[in-house]
């Protein structure tokens, strides 16, 4: 099939090649099929855009096609990425897929296809992406900047170099990242690389708090090949299900091992001013309690796709005797043992809180779920995750791959498919309700993924829970929710009372354009897009491309997600830095 795949894939590149040269939209257009998408990265525009169907695509191309000015389209060359044929269970149908590399206005390009038979038996594009990965003269350097110049040059004193390169950068970033966990940290890594100067700040004293002063039983739920850091993948002994005190551990080892400037115990200040005719922010960072200020071109909020804890007001809480606490500051359930706890909420956190107090020797625990909730086995979303990042494939390589499938395919296939997949979760769901919990699959039926990239919310992968509500050890109260404290608990909507000792509200947080409108004020504000979920064309809302302020950037979502996007965020930022992108 290997012969069969390079040359199909050769023939369609062919065609590819010769529409483009030519500029024949309509011939260019009937190389997809009918329902074909289209992903361009910054190649026909400076945005992120997905295109579905020969209309839209056509229509895309018409004004742009030939101002990209590509060229020299050829198979990738890495082994990697040489055409192969590849299953979409989804489809039920073999593809050929490969990687592709080319030249446009702006730089190098790369992308990956994947091909269908129609009809008739032609083929033609389920899929192209169409990346920019460097700009002429800029590329990304491959090994760390200074440390193989300095090595080589006995004339210099290593280390008093680098701390003049780390003083320079400090004094005079051109991006501030605020946020010094793992996106901010893969971003700074990825800056770093293409020679951004940026310094990322972290309000908590060591890099990696933010994971530290989470729950002792916290462990990311996606395998570990998908949560790798970019140019950094975990060791090959490494667990499987990364917890939180390693996660911890390995973020702050990974900003020192990749160089990345970083100030901890240090907080921007409101209110940034941002000067129109410099380009440039005025900023004050609080830094162990200095003000420090600094005039940076960009800055980057990279603080978490989640903003502030979202606590509700619940009337007479003061007369509560007991413990009252948002899921953002629980640190465990030691002193829950005897207890009648209560959380108030039925995604990820409110379950790892429910099982922790179980466990823990509570007297009762009870769930209240206010509306349904998607659950699926996390065994179950693994298994797809492990073929999508194999462990036998460069992440990179796994990354460029799932990069070129348009999340708004990814959702039409999970709503066609999504009898399998509650066929699939029917034991698991069939526990949950008869302890009272209401399930559901998620957007349109689509499933838990979309509802992360959606909503991050309303949703939870099992690992044990559904036993114990099943067993009848994790209560649920479904569709009502608190109206207000008594001396000894809690009166729900229905009139009805609960006892409690201690009340969780795992009821998530607000979006954080909405947290951040008291650090930078309404004027700016007001400008900024709606950030996070998916726009009309299936791409993350305001996010790793332009917020609607000049400046002032977002980088939200998963690992994967701030790996893959990092390179188009830093390519938009290297382009304004060199005057070829206009703010």
């Amino acid at each position: 099939m290997a012969a069969d795949s390079h040359s199909i894939a050769s023939s369609w590149l062919a065609a590819l090649t010769s529409a483009i040269t030519s500029g024949d939209i309509d011939a260019l257009s009937t190389l997809f099929l009918p329902d074909g998408w289209l992903r361009d990265l910054l190649v026909f525009t400076w945005d992120l855009r997905s295109l579905e169907g020969r209309e839209k695509i056509r229509a895309f191309l018409s004004p742009t096609l030939s101002e990209a000015q590509v060229s020299s389209i050829k198979l990738d060359a890495d082994v990697n990425l040489a055409p192969r044929s590849s299953f979409i269970a989804q489809l039920q149908a073999h593809d050929v897929e490969f990687g592709i590399t080319f030249e446009c206005r702006r730089g190098h390009g790369r992308g990956y296809v994947r091909l269908l038979p129609d009809a008739v038996g032609e083929y033609k594009a389920l899929t192209v992406l169409m990346m920019l990965s460097d700009l002429h003269g800029y590329e990304e350097t491959n090994t760390l900047i200074l440390r193989d110049e300095l090595a080589a040059d006995h004339s210099k004193d290593a280390s008093e170099e680098f701390e003049k390169w780390v003083s320079e950068t400090e004094t005079k970033p051109y991006v501030l990242i605020v946020g010094g966990a793992q996106t901010g940290l893969q971003l700074a890594a990825r800056f770093k690389q293409m020679n951004i100067p940026t310094l990322v700040i972290e309000r908590t004293p060591r890099v990696g708090d933010v994971w530290r002063n989470r729950y002792p039983s916290l462990t990311l739920h996606t395998p570990r090949r998908q949560h790798s850091l970019l140019y950094q993948t975990y060791p090959s002994n490494w667990p499987e299900y990364t917890p939180r005190d390693k996660l911890a551990q390995w973020i702050e080892h990974y900003a020192i091992v990749q160089d990345v400037v970083v100030w901890t115990n240090a907080e921007l200040q409101p209110h940034p001013k941002y000067d129109s005719a410099a380009h440039e922010w005025d900023v004050t960072v609080l830094r162990n309690g200095v003000p420090v200020k600094l005039r940076p071109a960009h800055i980057v909020l990279a603080t978490g796709t989640l903003g502030k804890p979202n606590v509700p007001s619940v009337p007479s809480q003061e007369r509560f005797s007991g413990t009252v606490l948002h899921s953002s500051v629980y640190k465990g359930p030691k002193s829950y043992a005897g207890k009648r706890v209560v959380v108030v909420g039925a995604g990820n956190s409110a379950i790892d809180i429910c099982q922790d107090s179980v466990y823990a020797g509570a007297e009762s625990v009870t769930m209240i779920q206010r509306s349904s909730t998607c659950v699926m086995d996390r065994n179950f979303i693994s298994g797809f995750q492990r073929q999508t990042w194999p462990e036998d494939v460069p992440v990179e390589v796994a990354d460029l791959r799932w990069g070129g499938m348009p999340f708004g395919l990814t959702k039409k296939l999970s709503i066609a498919t999504q009898d399998f997949m509650r066929d699939a979760q029917k034991e698991l769901h069939a526990k949950l309700n008869k302890g009272g919990l209401k399930v559901d699959m998620g957007p349109d039926g689509a499933g838990l993924y979309i509802l992360v990239l959606e909503r991050l919310g309303g949703l939870w992968q099992d690992k044990g829970g559904a036993d114990l509500i099943a067993d009848g050890k994790i209560k649920v109260r479904n569709g009502v929710s608190p109206a207000s404290f008594t001396k000894t608990g809690l009166v729900l909507s229905d009139g009805s009372e609960l006892p409690a000792d201690v009340v969780v509200y795992a009821t998530g947080y607000i979006n954080i354009r909405e947290t951040n409108r008291a650090l930078f004020g309404d004027k700016v504000i007001d400008q900024v897009k709606p950030i996070y979920g998916l726009d009309e064309e299936g791409e993350v809302k305001g996010s790793y491309r332009p917020s609607g302020h000049h400046g002032l950037w977002f980088a939200t979502g998963d690992f994967f997600m701030s790996r893959f996007l990092s390179k188009t965020l830093a390519l938009q930022l290297k382009a304004i830095q060199l005057g070829l992108l206009k703010q």
